[in-house]
């Protein structure tokens, strides 16, 4: 037995939903990347609508190496992250592709796609910055203003970097504060009660006889009674 035991095999890593924080980090890095777009471009909605379709594919091949060596949490099947990836990236691609979107489609996309990754997860964290980020997007796509598009996207990536860092801290090695144990008060031996002979026997009284522990009353009566 104990040479199987040491002989077993490493298990594999278990996924946990705190590897996400490198791909959540990419994003940001994405808006903060299109944020220098709208700047440049100065409402070239469709040299925006290619950085954001090309920069998301480029943010999945450069992520993919990552999550394999660290996978999240995997709640569902392989497959279920499979058809998000791919509708994400066509979303991206036919919202970059609509003019009334002003190549901004893919930005919305991007914070939908993120929360419902973060529903898959479990990612109360995801959820709440994929949502804010649609939400940012939507704002940018309503207000035709280049230097508001800019602030928006500075404000997304300010937004996904949080939630990076605060997946960073939920990692599985986090340190957790220790609790005290219920009905203990010190690591040690019982305290003994007030007057309590340890050989069971009772109390010495000085003329002779054993205390057994009754009350005063209680000796009174006995004493009326004899």
């Amino acid at each position: 037995m104990a040479g199987e035991a040491g002989t077993a095999q490493p298990r594999a890593p278990r996924g946990h939903v705190s590897h996400n924080w490198l791909p959540v980090a990419g994003i940001g890095s994405l808006f903060l990347g299109g944020a220098a777009a709208a700047l440049v471009f100065d409402g070239d909605t469709g040299r925006t609508a290619v950085y954001f379709v090309v920069g998301t594919l480029v943010l999945v091949v450069l992520t993919t190496p990552w999550l394999v060596r660290n996978p999240p949490a995997m709640h569902l099947g392989a497959g279920a992250y499979l058809v998000l990836a791919v509708v994400v990236e066509l979303g991206a691609l036919l919202g970059g592709a609509v003019e009334a979107f002003r190549g901004l489609g893919a930005w919305v996309v991007l914070g939908i796609g993120l929360a419902v990754y973060g529903y898959l997860e479990r990612g109360r964290v995801m959820i709440t910055a994929g949502t804010g980020a649609a939400l940012l997007g939507v704002v940018a796509i309503a207000v035709d203003l280049p230097r508001l598009t800019l602030v928006l996207a500075l404000a997304t990536a300010a937004l996904l970097v949080v939630a990076a860092w605060r997946l960073r801290l939920l990692g599985p090695h986090a340190a957790v504060p220790a609790r005290p144990v219920s009905g203990v008060r010190r690591i040690g031996r019982p305290a003994r009660s007030v007057g309590a002979d340890p050989s069971g026997r009772g109390l010495q009284r000085p003329d002779g006889q054993q205390h057994h522990g009754r009350g005063r009353a209680g000796g009174d009566l006995l004493g009326q009674h004899e």
